[in-house]
């Protein structure tokens, strides 16, 4: 239980570092919008969305019987025409709240490997069970913004892949909701799962056998 509570207030702080990452690029470019609507801060409060901060992660929980949880903000206000780069600001946004995530498992990672020295092996412990799953959802929330479906972080990086004239029409699947129920089709393939349980946990190997730092 304690461990779950530590696990719940360390992903809620990787969500909203994610969406402040989104708004201090933005800033960066010339957009001031999450600035102005004060987005830029740690305070969970602003960045709550009913559904995605509150109905999915119980669902998630409730689901998995207590063995999986996921969830997101409200996403932070950014106008794109105020970029003095448009494209690259419209990437580089994008982009950040992902690579924000990264690093987190990253540090996440590297805190466990002091924990273990310190405390003389893989056993586990209370800090080794939470740094662990930390890092792991960080991952989750990485990939999972990747997916290309708008308006999920990876469709701002594929749009640019497209013919300039369809650009529009799949922008639009995200501000319809076509793109969320794409989504929830998506992840109810269970063959989808599949790959992307093994990209996961073969990332989180990954980081594992190369981030030790003792």
């Amino acid at each position: 239980m304690i461990a779950n509570i530590f696990i719940i207030a360390l992903l809620v702080e990787s969500i909203v570092l994610h969406e402040m990452a989104h708004g201090y690029v933005a800033l960066l470019f010339g957009d001031k919008t999450a600035k102005h609507q004060g987005r830029l801060t740690l305070n969970p409060i602003p960045h709550i969305d009913p559904v995605w901060t509150v109905i999915i992660p119980i669902a998630a929980y409730i689901l998995s019987k207590g063995t999986f949880i996921i969830g997101g903000a409200k996403p932070v206000p950014v106008n794109p025409f105020n970029y003095r780069r448009p494209v690259l600001g419209d990437i580089c946004v994008s982009v950040a709240g992902v690579a924000v995530n990264f690093l987190i498992a990253v540090i996440m990672i590297l805190l466990l490997n002091i924990v273990q020295f310190i405390f003389g092996g893989p056993q586990e412990t209370l800090a080794v069970h939470v740094l662990l799953n930390v890092a792991l959802l960080n991952i989750v929330l990485a990939m999972f913004n990747l997916i290309p479906i708008p308006p999920l972080d990876g469709s701002h990086l594929f749009k640019y892949l497209l013919p300039q004239e369809l650009q529009r029409s799949y922008e639009n699947l995200g501000r319809t909701g076509v793109g969320f129920i794409i989504l929830i089709i998506l992840i109810n393939i269970p063959g989808l799962w599949n790959i992307f349980n093994a990209v996961l946990f073969g990332l989180r190997d990954f980081l594992l056998k190369t981030l030790i730092v003792f």
